[in-house]
């Protein structure tokens, strides 16, 4: 052979075994290296997690969830605090595990192996079933035959949400029976939205964890959700090759939490067939509407008089009463407004006042307070986190410290790290002594916390309810 010829031969082969270690390495080196000492550093671990009863929703206002509180529990053991993005698409979940814009991926469907071990999985949280989802024919009058086993899929299509490890586990059936059961896996898919297809008889199978089958056969009547396809499939979180130090902290904190009270706490008021939330009927609930709470109507009228996405004011209405109208607070503060009885009855409500008057007093002094802050706030977005400061402890404070920024070298019309920070210094004497303070001590974590909770609370309303 031609020596050139080759030399040209060889070069070309170590050129491709190059290209391709290159391409099979590419999302590795791309990944972001995000460990412990970062995500503590950053002090919040962000989790992506499901819209569903089992990982994350909103019940009478408030986030709750299986996932959520396990996480939340797990974060304040490293003393962070979580931030939730709520994503329904597995694909683009996993891009944001990818991607470095999450440190955990908490979801009822499992992220599966098949990344070249670029994305590890934790020790599991608990074991489920998962549950082959068809149409029923006793409900749909149909001829066509229920599958009962797993030998009736044999030439049948079943759909999974890409990249999950149901899709490893069907084949896996596959394989050990040596008969085959199409498996088709689709992008931005989750379970609840193939079974919804599956009811609308645009598919006919998928599958779905039997801890989510409470929800989905009420929502579902006509659909049957009785037969196993796997047994004991183990519910995991997901972290980034890039992150062994987060994965070792999890897998150790969850052998010792698993053997905790709080841990056999939250299974039952998840899970046990007399409380699970899966299973509820009451209409404030994230997964039955675009629904918050009983005033939801009221909320959006009024909230339209201050230009106020209502979600923020229901955020309002819940830190401050938590939707009861009748509450009164130690201070003296009353109802869902959480007004003092002078301010009640200068904007026309009092002790008696219906919840539709009680919002529409509260409505009013939060006008009061953005005509107080117009003229020094022109931007409205920020405007609103001074209106719900001064909402809390009163107009005065915020206007001390807003005195006091430029001298603490603080932008007075901003909000975070800027007047907060200066109003957590009116506590100390050297602060509220000083010529510019007109109303004194304040000790301000309160208010400090009330904004941030709030605005929190607003933005995971968001998530899950329509403007």
């Amino acid at each position: 052979m031609n020596k050139k010829l080759l030399v040209t031969i060889v070069s070309a082969v170590l050129l491709l075994i190059l290209l391709t270690h290159m391409v099979l390495n590419k999302w590795s080196k791309n990944q972001p290296v995000t460990d412990l000492k970062e995500i503590k550093a950053n002090g919040s671990l962000v989790i992506a997690t499901s819209n569903n009863p089992l990982d994350y929703f909103q019940y009478k206002g408030e986030p709750i969830g299986f996932q959520l509180e396990l996480l939340e529990d797990f974060a304040s053991s490293l003393g962070l605090k979580v931030d939730v993005i709520v994503c329904n698409n597995p694909t683009e979940t996993i891009e944001l595990l990818r991607s470095g814009k999450c440190d955990i991926i908490a979801s009822s469907w499992n992220v599966s192996m098949k990344n070249d071990g670029q994305l590890l999985n934790s020790l599991p949280l608990m074991q489920t079933d998962l549950m082959l989802v068809q149409r029923d024919p006793s409900v749909e009058n149909s001829s066509k035959p229920l599958v009962s086993g797993v030998n009736e899929l044999i030439g049948k299509t079943v759909y999974v949400p890409l990249l999950s490890s149901q899709a490893g586990l069907l084949r896996g059936v596959t394989n050990t029976r040596h008969e085959q059961i199409k498996v088709v896996e689709m992008a931005q898919y989750s379970p609840e939205k193939l079974t919804e297809l599956v009811a609308k008889g645009k598919l006919d199978y998928t599958v779905c964890s039997n801890v989510l089958t409470g929800a989905l056969k009420n929502q579902y009547p006509s659909l049957d959700f009785n037969t196993v396809v796997e047994k004991s499939e183990p519910i995991v979180w997901s972290v980034r090759k890039s992150s062994p130090l987060l994965l070792s902290e999890i897998n150790k904190w969850l052998v010792s939490f698993k053997k905790s009270t709080r841990y056999l706490t939250l299974v039952d008021k998840y899970f046990s067939s007399e409380k699970k939330w899966a299973s509820t009927e009451t209409h404030y609930y994230s997964r039955k509407g675009n629904t918050i709470s009983a005033y939801d109507d009221l909320i959006k009228k009024y909230s339209a008089q201050i230009k106020w996405d209502w979600r923020l004011l229901a955020s309002l209405i819940y830190q401050e009463s938590r939707f009861v109208p009748g509450v009164k607070s130690r201070k003296g503060a009353y109802g869902l407004m959480q007004l003092m009885p002078t301010t009640l009855q200068h904007f026309g409500a009092g002790k008696k006042s219906s919840p539709e008057q009680q919002i529409k007093a509260g409505v009013k002094y939060i006008k009061s307070l953005d005509q107080a802050f117009a003229r020094l706030i022109f931007d409205p977005k920020e405007r609103i986190n001074f209106i719900l400061a001064s909402y809390n402890i009163g107009p005065g404070h915020i206007f001390d410290a807003q005195k006091l920024a430029p001298k603490m070298g603080k932008n007075p019309k901003k909000w975070f790290n800027n007047v907060d920070t200066c109003l957590l210094s009116k506590s100390d004497p050297e602060n509220y002594n000083d010529p510019l303070v007109k109303f004194g001590y304040c000790k301000g974590v309160e208010t400090f916390s009330f904004v941030q909770e709030v605005m929190d609370r607003y933005r995971q309303y968001k998530k899950i309810t329509k403007e």
